[in-house]
């Protein structure tokens, strides 16, 4: 009787023991495996695209029968209006045709934009050296075109 109240506290505590590394070993995994996969997805989900549509360069557009110079350089893209006023956002290309635009510095009256404004667009023509688009800003869309200049 002895032996068998031995045998059991031995299985028992044996259980126990394999409980606990179990426990263990499954959040060691977690922490140690599971985490570095989840920032390689993470990281997998900001895709660089390679062949933007519109390259760094300057382009222009009509605007009350004005030229509106418009430059895309290192990830932005700026807008010079007269009277010195401008708009600077951070291009993000989400498909070789498409981009949202994040304002990140404005000086321009009379916009409905402000930092942190988000507009998407999408060329879905191109003429030449003109590339038309359809962008999409708080439920309302409008369209227009580029001009490249050289």
């Amino acid at each position: 009787m002895k032996n068998a109240n031995a045998l059991k506290s031995v299985v028992f505590l044996l259980l126990i023991s394999l409980s606990t590394q179990t426990t263990f070993s499954q959040d060691l995994a977690q922490s140690i495996v599971l985490k570095p996969y989840s920032k390689m997805y993470a990281m997998s989900n900001h895709v660089v695209i390679k062949n933007a549509i519109l390259e760094d360069g300057k382009y222009t557009y009509k605007f009350k029968e004005r030229d509106i110079l418009v430059e895309i350089k290192d990830g932005f893209y700026y807008e010079y209006h007269p009277k010195k006023e401008f708009i600077k956002a951070k291009i993000d290309w989400i498909t070789e045709y498409e981009y949202k635009l994040t304002i990140v510095d404005i000086e321009k009256k009379g916009v409905p934009f402000k930092i942190g404004s988000k507009l998407v667009a999408e060329i879905t023509r191109i003429k030449g050296q003109e590339y038309f688009y359809v962008s999409h800003f708080n439920n309302k869309t409008g369209k227009g075109s580029f001009k490249k200049v050289n």
